[in-house]
């Protein structure tokens, strides 16, 4: 069976050294290769990711080469207020509905996908798109070993643990931008170097550890594993 070749369009460097550097390596033995693609144009610093540039990315590089597939990479708190789906999770949280991080994802990813079936009906958006909004960002991963995130950032890992028992878990950290554990790890750790300490912390607890405690992220995972079972 030949490999698959899966593009992930990120938001950034952080989540383009990830993809490239952990996941990718995890993922090889597995049979799907990744590669991790900076939405928009070269030299962009990620942040306020519009569904417009996406979908540009999105088209260009399945019309490119019909034996791909496509993913996304991109942090819920950085997807602009008008990308597919959002309205709705705003409409549910608004009327008092209690949604998980899986409620959540999986409004935005499912309007998503269906938003890319209706602007891309030629291009087989059904079996060659998978999108992935990280709940709530890339940092939250980093909190999948108390242990290890403290070691490495030379922090407590009291305090460590004392965030993560006010969630069900890292990804459930937090819906205020504010309290993302991005801020938490900048407040945990002074200098803190999002590229480099995302690689770092990332490696060393490894993927399968993290696809363990984050659930949104194995799902994702679960699905690309799956694409070796299809043909193109």
């Amino acid at each position: 069976m030949s490999n698959i070749i899966v593009y992930i369009i990120v938001e950034g460097k952080t989540e383009q050294t990830f993809v490239r550097d952990v996941l990718a390596p995890y993922m090889a033995v597995k049979g799907v290769c990744l590669s991790a693609i900076r939405i928009g144009v070269p030299g962009h610093k990620g942040g306020n990711v519009k569904f417009e540039r996406a979908h540009k990315d999105i088209k260009r590089l399945l019309q490119q080469r019909s034996d791909i597939y496509i993913s996304t990479m991109f942090d819920y708190f950085r997807i602009d207020s008008d990308w597919p789906g959002q309205a709705a999770v705003n409409t549910k949280i608004k009327a008092g509905t209690a949604l998980s991080v899986i409620d959540k994802a999986s409004i935005l990813e499912t309007v998503t996908l269906n938003e890319m079936i209706a602007l891309l009906p030629e291009d087989d958006i059904a079996k060659r798109f998978i999108p992935y909004i990280e709940m709530h960002e890339f940092e939250a991963l980093l909190f999948s070993d108390a242990a290890i995130l403290a070691e490495k950032i030379k922090g407590s890992i009291n305090q460590i643990q004392s965030i993560l028992a006010d969630y069900n878990g890292p990804e459930d950290i937090n819906s205020d931008p504010s309290k993302a554990p991005s801020k938490r790890l900048e407040k945990l750790m002074i200098g803190y170097k999002k590229v480099i300490m995302g690689k770092v912390i990332s490696e060393s607890i490894g993927i399968a550890r993290i696809r363990q405690q984050c659930l949104h992220f194995d799902c994702w995972l679960q699905r690309l594993e799956k694409l070796t079972e299809q043909n193109i």
